[in-house]
């Protein structure tokens, strides 16, 4: 009797915890997923919030941290990024989205091999689902290393992972249009532009490689497409001075 007794309070104390735990799992989930759609928009502070929310709510949890991580290298406060990814990476040793992201990080510092070192230990694990991301960032590592071949090679490597990797794409037409190949590089970013019509990015390359083609009128109509797409963004503002430099050459006439 003593041991059925003891058997059904345990069981009962064990569908309670594992219920409340359900609770605050739902719920992280959901200020995790708000927090998602306000990164998306660029709506870092109320990204933050709804992060913190997470936190109050499991205590365990990677991702929260890994999100949190993303909020502040938006916000640039690298410190703060850094220790978010540490807290990521003690709750989950193997955990390759907080690596990729720590990647990203010493990049923004300017650490590129540093960087590199934390791409691959997001690719040693088999499992990774977005190995795209680190090889994409490693790619782009390494170019700024001065290794165009090492660059190159892991820029097609994130194609081998996901053949519709907007930003390898991008980089491959950035690492072409540096070196002088306009042709490679306005292939690359059409190819871009076929998946992905909006991309203000490829946009604006695009309108630079028809510019030093020579091609005024297209560079004009392209970088114009960007300002009405997207008035008010980094992409847009940047589009605003190309056309205001390209009113002066066309003046200077």
């Amino acid at each position: 009797m003593i041991k059925v007794i003891l058997l059904f309070s345990f069981t009962t104390l064990l569908i309670s915890c594992i219920a409340q735990q359900q609770y605050y799992i739902d719920k992280t989930t959901s200020h995790k997923e708000v927090a998602r759609l306000y990164i998306a928009e660029g709506r870092y502070t109320d990204a933050l919030k709804e992060l913190e929310l997470a936190k109050k709510t499991i205590e365990c949890d990677a991702e929260t941290f890994n999100l949190l991580a993303t909020v502040y290298m938006a916000k640039k406060d690298f410190s703060k990024a850094e220790e978010a990814l540490d807290e990521a990476l003690r709750r989950n040793p193997n955990y390759s989205e907080a690596y990729t992201n720590y990647g990203t990080l010493r990049m923004l510092q300017g650490r590129y091999q540093e960087a590199i070192h934390y791409f691959e230990k997001a690719l040693a694990n088999p499992f990774y689902l977005n190995a795209h991301l680190a090889y994409t960032n490693m790619g782009w590592a390494y170019y700024q290393l001065g290794d165009k071949e090492k660059a190159l090679n892991s820029l097609f490597s994130a194609l081998k992972e996901n053949a519709r990797a907007t930003k390898s794409l991008i980089y491959i037409a950035l690492i072409h249009l540096n070196e002088g190949d306009l042709t490679s590089a306005e292939f690359y970013l059409k190819r871009v532009l076929k998946t992905d019509r909006g991309s203000a990015e490829a946009r604006y390359h695009l309108g630079e490689v028809f510019l030093r083609q020579g091609r005024h009128e297209l560079a004009k109509e392209i970088w114009e497409s960007v300002v009405q797409l997207n008035p008010g963004s980094e992409w847009g503002n940047l589009a605003e001075d190309r056309l205001y430099l390209l009113k002066r050459m066309e003046l200077s006439r």
